[in-house]
């Protein structure tokens, strides 16, 4: 709202708006992929529940059709399956058991979507500003996911290092990894879920997990300091550009936070169903684009030689 007032005085008095305007701005933007706001973990849980919810009742339960209970806990898992058991295989409890907020949400974000008078809930997320409004909080909460697994598994095993790398690789990559797609997994089935080749939330998870780790936890392998020698002079400027004091702009961590919430973020809104759409993804059109150029390369059929003109002749 400040932002939007100081922009309005800015048209109005024909002045543009000032570094301390647009710092304002992004400071917002690093607030909300951070997840630096009041009340953050009720309204995450929440609209995660909700996305969950709409899932169910645009597909399985697109009639009404299911029990309600039946409803209720597919709707649950679909949005928490990741939540509910991944946790399990650390040895650690789930958030589903440990945190009432979780399952309360569940609780409200069905009641929302399916019983409201009128429908009003169903409608409502239905629209394009409602899909966008839980598309863009559940990201938020699945970038959290990623960063905070990777960090729990960091810590987990930091302490038993590879025998060829100092630190462990694999784990606070992998571990995020499996989160993010339990649901798939559970909902659809092994086979079913990856049929078609490694799904966007495999890509997604991988991908910000493998840059996350490196970036905030590979202080003495090559990797890491590598990635850190390329990116951080740039980095530094960013953060400065979004306001970040002197401590703040040399925080790996929350650095590498802001890339990957600022990524996932972007790509949610550009896969929405209004713009490019759930089959996009810039991994596979990258791929897509050299597989083409080695095909043509491939398809071109070869010159006829002088000799053998001269034969047909």
């Amino acid at each position: 709202i400040q932002y939007l007032v100081v922009q309005v005085q800015a048209i109005l008095s024909d002045n543009l708006p000032t570094p301390s305007t647009i710092t304002t701005k992004m400071n917002h933007l690093v607030a909300l992929v951070t997840a630096d706001f009041p009340y953050a973990t009720e309204i995450l849980c929440l609209f995660m529940a909700i996305q969950g919810s709409m899932a169910v009742r645009k597909g399985a339960n697109s009639k009404k059709s299911m029990n309600w209970f039946h409803a209720f806990l597919k709707s649950t898992l679909t949005a928490y399956s990741g939540a509910a058991f991944t946790n399990m295989f650390m040895g650690r409890p789930t958030a589903m058991f440990s945190n009432d907020i979780f399952f309360g949400a569940c609780i409200l974000g069905f009641v929302i979507v399916n019983y409201l008078p009128m429908d009003i809930g169903y409608h409502f997320f239905n629209t394009f500003v409602g899909e966008a409004l839980y598309t863009v909080f559940s990201q938020v909460f699945r970038m959290g996911g990623v960063t905070g697994f990777s960090d729990a598994a960091y810590a987990a095993f930091k302490d038993t290092p590879s025998v060829w790398y100092p630190m462990p690789i694999f784990g606070p990559i992998l571990f995020p990894v499996a989160l993010g797609n339990m649901g798939g997994f559970f909902m659809n089935g092994f086979d079913a879920y990856l049929e078609k080749g490694m799904p966007w939330l495999f890509q997604q998870a991988f991908a910000c997990a493998t840059f996350y780790h490196f970036y905030a936890h590979d202080l003495e392998g090559c990797i890491g300091e590598t990635v850190r020698g390329v990116i951080k002079p740039l980095g530094i400027s960013l953060m400065t550009l979004m306001g970040a004091d002197e401590k703040e702009r040399e925080d790996d961590v929350l650095f590498a936070k802001v890339i990957v919430g600022i990524f996932m973020l972007f790509m949610a809104i550009v896969r929405m169903p209004q713009f490019l759409g759930p089959s996009y993804s810039p991994f596979t059109a990258v791929g897509t684009m050299m597989n083409s150029k080695k095909s043509k390369k491939v398809n071109v059929a070869p010159k006829p030689s002088k000799k053998n003109k001269a034969k047909k002749q």
